[in-house]
Parts: C-alpha cells; sequence; structure tokens
C-alpha cells in the first residue's frame, strides 16, 4: 500500500483502521523525525542502519508485523545502505504501508524508491513504469505546486560584485576538480543584500511585515547571514505556514523538505535580476514539469 500526499491524523486514522482490519499486535513505524502522531514504535530513518537497531529488529519482526515508512524518501541512490537495511525489515514483515508526501525528489524513477518498498524489492531494477503498478493499492492526492517570481532589482555595485566572482569561479572550477556547482550555489547568494533591502522597504504596507501580527510576511533563505526576525532558515522551519524564498535551495530534497513541512502549494520567490536567479527558477519549473507529468503517470 502506498499513500501520497495524506496529512499526519490521515496517516494516523489508515494506519490504525488497518490495524484494526487485520488484528496487528506489533508495529514499527519509520520516519526521519518522529511524527505527530503514530503507532506503534518510532524508529528514527538514520537508525535504521545501526547495529543496535538492526538486529533487534530482525529478531522482533515477523509475518504479523506491520511496518509503516513514513516520508523516507531521502536520497535517490536506489541501493543505499539505509534503504536496503529497510529491505531487510520487509522481507520479514507481514505487512506494509507506505507514506510520502510528493512522489519525487528530481525525477520519476525516485518513485521506484517507494515502489521497491511497497513490492519488498521484486522489481528493483526496473525503472519508472506504470504497467508495474497495478500490483500495489496506491491512491495519490496531487499537490499542485506553483511559482511565483517577484522581481527585485539590484545595485551597480551587486552586478559587478556577481561578474567578479562568476569569472573567479569559473577559473577556479575550470583549473582544478571542484564540483561545478558551486558556482550557481555560491553565485546565488549574492543579491541577498539587495532582496533584504526589498523586504525592510515593505513593498506590500498592508501587510504588516515586522509586527507580530498573524499578517506578518515570512521569508526563508539557505542561511542566517540576514539578520532579522521575519527570516528564519530552511533548516529552522518546524510547522506549516506561508513563507517567500529569498534563496532557493540548491538540492531538490532540500526543497521537497520544505513543501512537505510547510505545507505550502503557491511559492512565492525574490528573483534579482542576475542570471543566476532567473537559472534557479527555470531549473525549479523543470522539476514542477517533472512532477506533474510524475502524477500524470500515477494516476487512472
Amino acid at each position: 500500500m502506498i499513500r501520497l500526499g495524506l496529512t499526519s491524523a490521515e496517516k494516523h486514522s489508515l494506519a490504525t483502521q488497518y490495524t484494526a482490519q487485520y488484528a496487528i499486535q506489533h508495529i514499527v513505524w519509520i520516519a526521519p523525525v518522529e511524527p505527530a502522531a503514530y503507532l506503534g514504535e518510532w524508529i528514527e530513518y538514520k537508525e535504521v542502519i545501526m547495529y543496535r537497531t538492526f538486529y533487534r529488529l530482525l529478531q522482533e519482526i515477523d509475518n504479523n508485523t506491520l511496518v509503516v515508512i513514513d516520508e523516507c524518501l531521502r536520497t535517490q541512490n536506489r541501493y543505499s545502505l539505509e534503504y536496503n537495511c529497510i529491505r531487510q525489515y520487509l522481507n520479514q514483515a507481514g505487512h506494509v504501508i507506505v507514506f510520502q508526501y510528493l512522489p519525487l525528489i528530481d525525477t520519476a524513477d525516485d518513485f521506484m524508491i517507494l515502489f521497491d518498498f511497497a513490492t519488498r524489492s521484486r522489481w528493483k531494477r526496473e525503472k519508472f513504469n506504470p504497467d508495474l503498478f497495478d500490483e500495489v493499492d496506491i491512491c495519490v492526492r496531487p499537490i499542485p505546486i506553483s511559482f511565483n517570481a517577484i522581481p527585485v532589482p539590484t545595485s551597480k555595485r551587486t552586478k559587478k560584485r556577481y561578474q567578479t566572482q562568476r569569472d573567479k569561479l569559473l577559473r577556479e572550477v575550470s583549473n582544478s576538480t571542484r564540483d561545478p556547482h558551486i558556482i550557481p550555489r555560491q553565485l546565488h547568494l549574492i543579491g541577498g543584500a539587495d532582496k533584504f533591502a526589498h523586504i525592510k522597504a515593505g513593498e506590500q504596507p498592508q501587510l504588516a511585515l515586522f509586527s507580530d501580527s498573524a499578517e506578518t510576511r515570512r521569508y526563508v533563505a539557505r542561511n542566517k547571514r540576514l539578520k532579522h526576525p521575519a527570516i528564519t532558515t530552511f533548516r529552522d522551519i518546524k510547522g506549516t505556514g506561508q513563507y517567500t524564498l529569498v534563496d532557493m535551495p540548491h538540492r531538490f530534497i532540500d526543497f521537497t523538505d520544505f513543501l512537505g513541512t510547510t505545507r505550502q502549494t503557491t511559492i512565492d520567490i525574490l528573483v534579482a535580476d542576475l542570471k543566476v536567479d532567473h537559472w534557479y527558477v527555470n531549473h525549479y519549473q523543470q522539476w514542477q514539469e517533472r512532477l506533474n507529468a510524475t502524477y500524470a503517470n500515477l494516476r487512472p
């Protein structure tokens, strides 16, 4: 059984109904962070590879055990150590439920990791193939993600700094084995000062930008370089809410984590008039197209 797009309460309700239907006594709930509501024993995702957990669970999991895999799409490596350990648990378990907010991190093939869990890896060498999906009870609630770019002009000083840093990074990468992804990662941060000025200017005065009211607009950036109570980081977001992106995450998994936590579907983005910012917007629009295409192939 695979369920996509459910809330924490809905996951708990479905698992409760399932355990009652099959008279299950033993439940192992695997998730990256402790869920707001769960049944049985919670095992932290990073703990599944630890000897203290691995060998104990192999002794305890049997045909009457329900293993719940909750938001465990953590890497695109289908054969990671964590996934291989989870496979061992599932090979012994009589029941499995797979919960995930989105069906992918980056590409449709990511869904096959969830499919592996639900099928105990009988098709683990197959790529994304809708012809296989009748084998599993799959229910999909599509999440309609959309992006709204908010243009932010930059100063001459910023443009000059951008050009200087871009040339420097290009030389460094071409003359070494450094990861070329360092170029967009670092260049994207250069427009931060201008975006910060845009935020402080409060171009939408109807919002009490820096008050304690419920109307306060909140922002999220990659790090803590922009000091203001209205701006937090992706790492520090703990619950649902609406945020405007100052920076865009370089890794898609950081963005999918952000969506899974905040549950927002319309994403406002401050976009500087720098080439790298437009590259990121295009990068994520292509991701959105892959997400929509994956949903289309998962629904009958």
